[in-house]
């Protein structure tokens, strides 16, 4: 959660938005994509830049988390989560995961849902031959 601090530039308190995605995350796909995103985005447990950690509290980066959070959240029916599942597939650091043809898949379910950036992601895979056939 972004709020003002003393001063007057927004401080973030990660901890207080995961409470409170937390407790509406069994209902809310929004709630989980938005668990699954800052785990990913959260600092790495080797992190020890102060600036870097400010804010995240005790959350650390946790990619299984992640995956399983954003999976949930699509399976739900979350544009956001399918478009984010997409761009996950597409982390070269992740060797067990990257796959351009899956997320071509997961990019083009969230366009068919009318997620314009997944539609664009969508023609430029078409466009470059990138986990579908080439296809201008």
């Amino acid at each position: 959660m972004l709020g003002l601090g003393q001063d007057g530039k927004s401080e973030k308190d990660i901890e207080k938005a995961m409470s409170y995605f937390e407790k509406i995350s069994d209902k809310d796909p929004a709630a989980m994509n938005a668990i699954g995103v800052l785990y990913y985005q959260a600092p790495d447990v080797f992190e020890t830049d102060p600036v870097k950690l400010h804010g995240w509290g005790g959350y650390k980066r946790d990619v299984k988390k992640s995956w399983k959070f954003l999976e949930k959240s699509a399976q739900k029916g979350s544009l956001h989560a399918n478009f984010n599942l997409g761009a996950l597939h597409l982390d070269p650091t992740d060797k067990k995961n990257f796959s351009l043809s899956k997320a071509y898949e997961k990019f083009k379910v969230a366009a068919m849902q009318g997620h314009t950036i997944s539609s664009y992601n969508v023609g430029v895979m078409h466009f470059l031959g990138l986990g579908t056939f080439k296809s201008c």
